[in-house]
């Protein structure tokens, strides 16, 4: 059966609904669905759904897969049966001929890429044949330019660069024309396009030197164009999308970089062609550029892959220029892939260290690499790790004196902290986030722990700076909180019915200080007591001392509090419900699931609930 009708059913099918079509019921906790398995006895449900991914999983048993795996183990039904009942459920035609014309268009998509591949193997040629053989001022130019960069004719057949001249007499048109080259892959390749208002064809890459971009399996799949002069718009350009290049998926240089980076378990990421050339013929071979500044998530994960290959800990270092569009580059590159780092930074078993570095001299990493070799390798070497990078730069571009905006810095830094594996290094750079921001540490930590992110980014509103960071860090919706905290400092000898009460039931990280303080004080906590960054909690709860609480018998003080306890723990299982989820769901999104894990996580998400519904039925 051809591939794509299988996507098709998988992609339109909701397996949850189709399941529940065939009789099972299923329990929902947040975004987990389970039921008890069908494979195997048990009064536990450990069957469980992942929507996202549709697939299933039983903890108990370990079957798993997705809709035709359950179909084919349950039902018995051959892969040929399920495709049909899955067909009828979903109302597509089953036509045995749509199979055949779906064969042949795959036959033709194929055939489509070869013709390609042969049109940029002569386009590659014809190229090279314009810088090295024609006497043109151009050419001439480029060729000087090639040498001053160290890039002699070896070097030029090797790393296929190429000059493709303006005008339409000798053009890449006309020598596809005499060459008899196929018309088909011509259009398809992309390398020729049409002027405005005319039936003219024109060389896409005029005027520019080429260098050509290989596939994984040396496969010339597009090129790369550099201005040869500065009227040209683009100073680069890349090949225009195609059946066979989509530069979210290419990465210049892997065609002969990957085994290097296999072997190292290191990759460098430069930002230009001949960075990479300068670094490949210097012998750095593990050296590779984007199609762009930034690198896509897509390139990302085939990277990772590569330098986890032979190690468990992989090197993937940024390297581009040493200035602000380099660093810029760099910026947003990490920011784009802040989650992906996270993951895998986090995972156990197969972790990467990402790292930024620029050339302390010379303009860029292609200079450093052909004038001073050692000077590349130190800097390599001492690369800086993304967070310490990420810091340090904020700190100039957001903690100065003129543009001071500690809200932003914090919007911006601390999903990073939070998302740090190395406790010992956390607690590190909140010390230092809190030297530079003049914010306590304890309030950091506790924002850690909570994994709070969420309030960073709650508040647009255009207020001053030490207002707007209270309004990030304090919440004043935690009226429950608020009123537990009320009551005792009221009646300090309700101190006995609040010793299981644990700091971390307080959501509001200015609260849990207060809690903690009142323990520490004997029940008594006087103002000037207060940390100065609690001294307006302090004055809110007794302000909500004087205006809600009522001076009622022992008796209903000792129920009031019972139920604001029982309240807030509540509030606080729900939350570590959610919490125990959004691991349970990043866990099985990774590519190497570790079942133990997802295992623990389920049991732990079971107790919960289980605590949660005890507390829920002693509410009323």
């Amino acid at each position: 059966m051809p591939q794509d009708l299988k996507e098709i059913i998988k992609e339109r099918l909701d397996l949850e609904d189709f399941l529940q079509h065939k009789g099972f019921n299923w329990s929902k906790s947040g975004s987990i669905s389970k039921t008890l398995c069908m494979f195997h006895d048990e009064k536990t449900p450990s069957f469980t759904l992942s929507r996202d991914k549709k697939r299933f999983k039983c903890f108990g048993c370990n079957q798993s897969g997705d809709v035709f795996d359950f179909l084919m183990s349950y039902e018995k039904l051959t892969f040929t049966d399920s495709i049909k009942q899955l067909s009828s459920y979903l109302s597509i035609d089953y036509d045995e001929s749509s199979f055949i014309n779906m064969k042949e268009k795959n036959k033709k998509i194929d055939l489509i890429k070869k013709e390609v591949y042969e049109v940029n193997k002569i386009a590659n040629s014809y190229f090279q044949k314009q810088l090295t053989n024609n006497t043109s001022e151009n050419s001439k130019e480029i060729l000087l330019y090639l040498k001053n960069r160290g890039i002699t004719l070896e070097v030029i057949k090797k790393h296929h660069i190429g000059y493709c001249p303006d005008g339409n007499l000798g053009s890449l048109f006309e020598y596809f024309r005499s060459n008899k080259t196929n018309k088909r892959g011509v259009k398809n390749s992309n390398l020729l396009i049409k002027k405005e208002n005319s039936e003219e064809w024109v060389d896409f890459f005029r005027n520019r030197t080429t260098i050509a971009i290989l596939d994984q399996n040396s496969n010339i799949v597009g090129f790369g164009g550099r201005s040869t002069n500065e009227l040209q718009k683009s100073k680069y350009i890349n090949s225009k999308d195609s059946e066979i290049f989509n530069k979210s998926k290419i990465l210049y240089g892997i065609d002969r970089a990957s085994e290097k980076i296999k072997l190292k378990s290191q990759v460098v990421i430069v930002e230009g062609y001949f960075d990479c050339i300068s670094a490949y013929e210097k012998g750095y071979e593990n050296v590779i550029a984007a199609m762009g500044t930034q690198l896509s998530i897509e390139n990302f994960e085939n990277l990772k892959n590569l330098i986890t290959y032979s190690s468990d800990i992989g090197e993937m270092i940024f390297c581009f220029d040493n200035d602000e569009a380099g660093h810029r580059a760099a910026v947003d590159s990490i920011n784009k892939l802040r989650v992906h780092i996270a993951i895998n930074v986090r995972k156990a078993n197969k972790k990467i260290k990402v790292k930024i570095c620029f050339p302390k001299s010379g303009k860029d990493p292609d200079e450093i690499i052909r004038t001073n070799p050692l000077e590349w390798e130190e800097m390599i070497l001492n690369s800086q790790n993304f967070i310490d990078f990420m810091i340090d730069h904020y700190t100039e571009e957001l903690l100065g004196e003129k543009n001071k905006d500690t809200f932003k810095f914090l919007e911006i830094i601390m999903p990073f902290i939070v998302e740090c594996s190395d406790e010992l290094q956390q607690g590190n750079y909140l010390k230092h986030i809190s030297k530079i921001t003049a914010i306590d540490t304890d309030l950091l930590k506790i924002e850690v722990t909570n994994n709070l992110k969420s309030k960073f980014r709650k508040s647009g509103k255009r207020l001053s700076d030490n207002r707007r960071i209270k309004e990030v860090i304090y919440n004043d919706e935690m009226t429950s909180e608020k009123h537990f905290l009320a009551l005792l400092l009221e009646f300090p000898y309700l101190f006995e019915n609040v010793k299981d009460v644990e700091e971390f039931y307080f959501s509001d990280l200015h609260y849990r200080s207060i809690f903690n303080l009142w323990k520490e004080k004997n029940k008594v906590i006087e103002k000037d007591q207060i940390k100065v960054d609690l001294k307006f909690i302090y004055d809110d709860i007794n302000k909500y001392i004087r205006k809600n609480l009522i001076d009622n018998p022992d008796l209903s003080n000792d129920i009031e509090l019972e139920k604001v306890k029982n309240r807030i723990a509540i509030d606080y299982h729900k939350r570590k419900i959610q919490e125990t989820e959004s691991r349970l769901n990043e866990e099985e999104t990774l590519d190497s699931k570790d079942e133990h894990v997802i295992s623990s996580l389920m049991k732990e998400l079971t107790d919960i609930t289980e605590k949660l519904k005890l507390l829920e039925r002693a509410q009323y």
